[in-house]
């Protein structure tokens, strides 16, 4: 049995991550068929360097949801999309607001890189690792924006092209994850 102060630390916890209710979550059916699709499996099967490449090739938006980002050549590449006019948004995990080996915060560095960020704390965890590109490209699955998933995790990653139908699914998710979020603010 738990002591009353235990029972009181459960009670408190509980209150204070509650699920957005706000909206309730969207949802989506799709057929799709004749998707060009990349299957990435990890380690080392290549998946930082699709995730840049894609990056790279955005002209309009990324959308971005992430758990766990410590890849510098993916942070880059996103610094790389905003510089060249992309318009880049990010929703982080609030675990992603602490230091990191000594390094700034995730949300510290998009924040020093011009990008808006949102912090997705009314959920025990935000495990999404999704990127919507131009609103027609996503890129999603297990894979952390990590060099763990890149080179030592079992991860994987799925990059469909041209999948507009789709990417509005992830983008209706995307803003309302962002709604349930608070933005970050240096």
């Amino acid at each position: 049995l738990a002591s009353a102060g235990q029972a009181h630390e459960t009670v408190q916890h509980a209150a204070e991550v509650q699920p957005c209710v706000a909206h309730h979550p969207p949802t989506a059916h799709l057929q799709l068929s004749k998707v060009d699709t990349t299957l990435i499996f990890s380690p080392q099967g290549g998946g930082e360097a699709l995730i840049v490449q894609a990056i790279d090739a955005a002209r309009h938006s990324i959308l971005m949801q992430a758990y766990s980002f410590t890849d510098g050549h993916i942070f880059a590449a996103l610094e790389r999309a905003e510089q060249r006019g992309v318009d880049v948004n990010v929703i982080l995990d609030k675990s992603d607001l602490e230091r990191y080996r000594g390094w700034p915060s995730v949300a510290e560095r998009f924040a020093t890189m011009h990008i808006p960020v949102w912090i997705d704390d009314t959920v025990e965890t935000a495990h999404n690792k999704v990127l919507v590109l131009d609103g027609t490209d996503v890129i999603t699955g297990s894979y952390n924006f990590s060099y763990a998933a890149d080179q030592r995790n079992a991860e994987n990653l799925l990059y469909l092209q041209q999948v507009p139908e789709l990417a509005r699914a992830y983008i209706a998710d995307w803003n309302w994850r962002r709604d349930c979020s608070r933005k970050y603010v240096p």
